[in-house]
């Protein structure tokens, strides 16, 4: 059984992973004044993506513990972010160099955000301090990327760290056969949750 501490910590742990521990609640910079537009909706996809999965997950917690919690997250997490996505007119995901789940693998312009936010991670930097906008040179349709780190946070090691508890990994095993997110240490980047706005069609 986990104890009342240890249920609290895989908790917090499944909003870190979901990227909602942190992401969602801080507003992106402003930049160029033609793309704020575009900024605001990433800002209200991230957000409106965070509240909900947070809800629906304290909600499955308090009803019947964190281990449920689990399949909560793998399920309706996916059915949120499509919602959140059409609401928004944006493309929306978490990713990393070492993914859960396959479907979160990074794509080329990911993997080359995620190497150079751990270069700077690696060099003193906070993993929640990376933050990525690009503007120029998207494919047709998109009109802004946004990346921003997650970090490796105490409660994440519950689930993403060297030592996790045996119901948990069974738990995790059962649907992520080929998970590579463990390992993790305190104070790492952990990976990053990003957004391609789309260009909004003029009638």
């Amino acid at each position: 059984m986990l104890s009342i501490h240890r249920l609290s910590l895989v908790t917090f742990a499944l909003l870190t992973a979901a990227g909602i521990a942190r992401a969602d609640s801080q507003p992106l910079p402003a930049s160029q004044p033609d793309s704020s537009t575009a900024q605001a909706r990433a800002q209200a996809a991230m957000s409106e993506f965070g509240t909900r999965l947070r809800a629906v997950l304290q909600e499955q917690l308090q009803a019947q513990g964190p281990l449920p919690a689990i399949d909560v997250c793998h399920v309706q997490a996916p059915q949120i972010a499509a919602e959140v996505m059409q609401t928004h007119g944006v493309r929306l995901g978490r990713t990393s160099e070492r993914v859960r789940n396959l479907a979160n693998a990074p794509t080329e312009w990911q993997t080359q955000l995620l190497t150079e936010f751990a270069a700077k991670v690696a060099g003193g930097e906070a993993p929640e301090a990376q933050l990525a906008k690009q503007h120029d040179n998207l494919p047709d349709g998109v009109a802004l990327r946004v990346m921003r780190g997650i970090p490796v946070e105490a409660p994440c090691t519950v689930c993403h760290g060297t030592t996790i508890a045996p119901e948990v990994a069974a738990s995790l095993l059962t649907y992520y056969p080929e998970d590579a997110a463990t390992g993790y240490s305190v104070g790492e980047l952990r990976g990053a949750i990003w957004v391609e706005v789309l260009q909004q069609v003029t009638p």
